[in-house]
């Protein structure tokens, strides 16, 4: 062996297995935030694809409704029930996921004003009798009763109200409502009383119009001791009525323009009420909840315009072709 020359059974001196851990942690800390870049555009991609799929769903159902765009409560999926009448069921195979969570892509373009399990009287203004909440569930009087919740400047809104009714004749839902004893608004009605129908009427100074709307209960329909989900959206002047899901009633009227919500029972009426909740904000861009991937459908009750918005990494908004 020549002289200085290293004997390769003495393998690498400690110098240089340094250097060659230093090499190697340089070359990670370069590729290590390009890759994560390259997910995060990649999870980004996704979003608008996702995103790009509820639109064109939202555009065949305009087509199908005569350029009606649907509520954005009807934007949605329930995953599992091919019963249900939403976008996701009616209108794409598959709801697409939120690349950042896994979870199905969720609409956040209604921020929650109220929300009740009615567990106690919070939030709750009795109008007319004593209200009381019996097993978990608000229950009005015997005798009949008004109730008031919310805030009188709400416009665009969603009310959603939980129900069983036992036995009598029905119960209401008030919205765009002034909240007074003698309360003026609009009143949803469940009344079987009247029918076997659902009623929309207008209300002035606590009395009641001639039904503005109205819609029978289906045949077989279960109409008492069983729970429905009632659903008013009131953007503008378009007013759209559902009961588990399903339209039953959809017109126009200029009459109220916001307001409060509420409850009613007749007299003679053995209803529990379960939970009420009211959903608002429009979904305009920058509302809602921006998590990564969740989408919000806007609208605007005035110049009747409609779009998508996508939520990207930082809670950054990018629009998708707004719909007109």
């Amino acid at each position: 062996m020549r002289a200085g020359a290293r004997d390769p059974r003495e393998g690498f001196t400690l110098i240089e297995l340094l250097i060659v851990i230093i090499v190697i942690a340089i070359l990670a800390a370069i590729a290590i935030p390009v890759y994560a870049s390259q997910r995060d555009k990649a999870k980004d991609a996704a979003v608008k694809e996702g995103t790009h799929l509820i639109q064109n769903a939202v555009m065949t159902y305009a087509t199908d409704h005569h350029g009606a765009y649907p509520t954005t409560d009807y934007v949605t999926c329930t995953p599992g029930d091919t019963t249900a009448d939403n976008l996701g069921n009616r209108y794409l195979d598959t709801w697409p996921r939120n690349p950042w969570t896994g979870q199905l892509m969720e609409n956040t373009g209604s921020s929650v004003l109220f929300d009740t399990d009615f567990s106690s009287m919070n939030g709750l203004t009795p109008l007319q009798g004593t209200w009381k909440i019996v097993n978990g569930q608000l229950v009005p009087p015997t005798s009949g009763g008004r109730l008031a919740f919310g805030d009188n400047s709400w416009t665009d809104v969603q009310i959603d109200v939980s129900a069983t009714l036992n036995s009598g004749p029905g119960y209401g839902v008030y919205f765009r409502s002034d909240g007074k004893a003698n309360i003026s608004g609009y009143c949803f009605q469940y009344d079987p009383g009247l029918g076997n129908k659902f009623v929309v009427r207008k209300v002035v100074n606590g009395a009641e119009t001639a039904p503005i709307a109205s819609a029978a209960m289906p045949a077989g329909y279960g109409i008492y001791g069983t729970q429905h989900d009632v659903s008013i959206v009131a953007v503008g002047t378009h007013i759209v009525c559902k009961v588990d899901g399903v339209t039953v009633l959809e017109f126009n009227d200029s009459t109220f323009s916001s307001g409060s919500a509420g409850l009613r029972g007749w007299s003679g009426t053995n209803v529990g009420f379960m939970s009420a909740k009211a959903l608002g904000g429009g979904g305009t861009p920058g509302a809602g909840d921006p998590n990564r991937g969740d989408f919000a459908y806007a609208y605007d009750g005035q110049s009747v315009s409609y779009g998508l918005v996508g939520w990207l990494a930082g809670a950054s908004a990018f629009v998708i072709q707004p719909l007109q």
